[in-house]
């Protein structure tokens, strides 16, 4: 399978693709929006299955996606490629 790369404003979306593992690469906000970057295999099939209803993750994992995203979007600033994001989030979980 190939990298795969998908953008959203949709926040359950993004939690979801957090949740399974899909690498976050950026988040950038815009006024009152906020838009995050993903990249990894099977993404758009992940992204698919969101809304299509068919989407099964754990339920521990995807609160934690939510407010790890939820932190990211009130944060003062924007995350980046070049910010070391996974390994700083890998010791919050």
């Amino acid at each position: 399978m190939q990298q795969q790369q998908i953008q959203t404003t949709e926040f359950f979306l993004a939690a979801f693709l957090h949740s399974e593992g899909i690498t976050l690469t950026g988040h950038s906000r815009d006024q009152k929006r906020s838009t995050f970057a993903f990249s990894g295999e099977g993404v758009n099939d992940l992204a698919l299955s969101f809304y299509n209803q068919t989407a099964q993750t754990n339920v521990a994992t995807f609160a934690a996606s939510i407010r790890q995203l939820k932190s990211i979007m009130y944060g003062t600033t924007t995350l980046q490629p070049d910010n070391e994001y996974e390994r700083l989030s890998s010791t919050t979980v």
